[in-house]
């Protein structure tokens, strides 16, 4: 019987032949760490006089408290300075203030996300990483035994397959493909993985599958894996820190069940208030005030998001009474969009830009968007909780980037197709 990618990646990392069902120790290839880690036990290591089993493999992100004054941020930025100086960690590993982005963003960009290993991320959005072809999963509390140990545990779980067929239409990004899998897997994938196939899958930018498998959590997943191809092996091309070996899942390799979608069929989506889970085709909350809109987060922030973003508001201004934010997901991705000229398209549009980061997505709410009672906000955030932005009496819609840039233009609730009709309905009755 032939093998699932979750079978590959964990039978190689076990250093034996596993299936699914089988328990097994794996040798996990990094561990990536928020800024935001109040959750771990860091006096484990010098209570027991233990140190990381690899610190050239440990990676820290500062992102959610990026801004001291906030909380935890006031305890926890100069400890873990500390922390990684006497453990050993590289200098180069540590993206501190003026290098910071998301933990599961920067240690892509920078070459430690490789196909065929096991991924750990100190992050419930881990899975993110999934769009590399590697085993992607959240950990925390035990965090600090994985790292003085380079293993985790594992049972090899039940495995979902999805095939992609089509291309997305313009307008339509990976949170809506998330969206889309939310309502329908919902209940149906607790515990399993979820593997993507088809020819589909080429069509998707990387920062588009990255959005999709930052989903995992919330349908339940452990994880999502999507195979290797061409356009992440050009990613990775320059990047990537030692030899790799991408997994492709076995064509009889045997799923616990069977999706397929035709891309083409997918519309933008918008989740909330209040719940990700209450899900709705964009056209039937359209006339939904809005007061605030935000471009970031794990789940938007990306250079895609940016570009499609900045495509629907170049030339135009947000509508007045509307507040827009906008926060690049690292910086790396914050230059690149500087030098395709977004970031002068947002501000001109009459956004403000902040440091990258998690932003007004976080709890902590260190950014200049802070919901007030009553008001109602477009988002490209992961979550719509309430109080997640301010006011727990706010109401948070979730969307992809291009309906959160619509949404700021127009006042209220909109696709990019319909700001682009208005306008050209404008047009006409000016000429006319």
């Amino acid at each position: 019987m032939g093998k699932t990618m979750t079978e590959k990646i964990l039978s190689a990392a076990a250093g034996r032949s596993v299936s699914r069902g089988d328990f097994g120790w794996a040798k996990v290839h990094v561990v990536s760490m928020m800024d935001a880690l109040h959750f771990c036990d860091w006096d484990f290591f010098d209570r027991n006089q233990v140190g990381v089993w690899d610190p050239t493999r440990v990676v820290f992100s500062f992102d959610h408290l990026a801004y001291p004054q906030y909380g935890l941020g006031v305890q926890g930025l100069g400890r873990i300075r500390d922390w990684a100086r006497r453990h050993g960690v590289p200098k180069e590993n540590l993206f501190d203030i003026g290098r910071q982005g998301i933990s599961h963003q920067v240690p892509a960009e920078h070459g430690w996300v490789l196909p065929g290993t096991v991924y750990i991320g100190a992050d419930t959005q881990a899975a993110t990483l999934g769009a590399f072809n590697c085993y992607a999963i959240a950990t925390l509390a035990e965090t600090p035994f994985i790292m003085a140990t380079g293993d985790t545990w594992f049972k090899v779980p039940p495995c979902i397959k999805v095939t992609l067929t089509g291309r997305l239409p313009k307008g339509v990004l990976g949170k809506d493909i998330y969206l889309r899998l939310l309502q329908d897997l919902r209940g149906k994938a607790e515990g399993c993985v979820i593997e993507f196939d088809g020819p589909g899958v080429a069509t998707m930018p990387l920062d588009v599958r990255m959005a999709v498998a930052n989903g995992a959590p919330h349908i339940g997943a452990t994880t999502m894996i999507f195979p290797s191809d061409d356009v992440l092996l050009q990613y990775l091309e320059g990047r990537a820190r030692e030899p790799f070996v991408p997994v492709q899942a076995d064509a009889d390799a045997v799923y616990d069940q069977y999706y397929q979608y035709d891309l083409s069929s997918f519309e933008p989506l918008v989740a909330g208030p209040d719940d990700p889970t209450v899900i709705a085709p964009l056209r039937a909350l359209q006339a939904t005030r809005i007061d605030a809109a935000y471009i970031g987060s794990c789940s938007s922030g990306r250079l895609e998001d940016l570009a499609q973003a900045a495509e629907v508001l170049k030339g135009r201004r947000i509508s007045e009474g509307v507040r827009m934010v906008v926060t690049p997901i690292s910086t790396e991705v914050m230059m690149q969009a500087v030098e395709a000229g977004h970031m002068a398209t947002f501000i001109a549009a009459g956004a403000t830009v902040t440091a990258p980061g998690c932003g007004a997505c976080f709890y902590g709410n260190a950014s200049p968007l802070h919901l007030e009672e009553g008001e109602n906000c477009i988002t490209g955030s992961v979550e719509n909780w309430p109080g997640r932005m301010g006011s727990n009496k706010a109401k948070i819609y979730l969307a992809n980037a291009a309906v959160v840039a619509a949404s700021a233009l127009a006042g209220h609730i909109a696709s990019p197709d319909m700001v682009r009709a208005n306008q050209a309905a404008a047009v006409t009755r000016e000429q006319s």
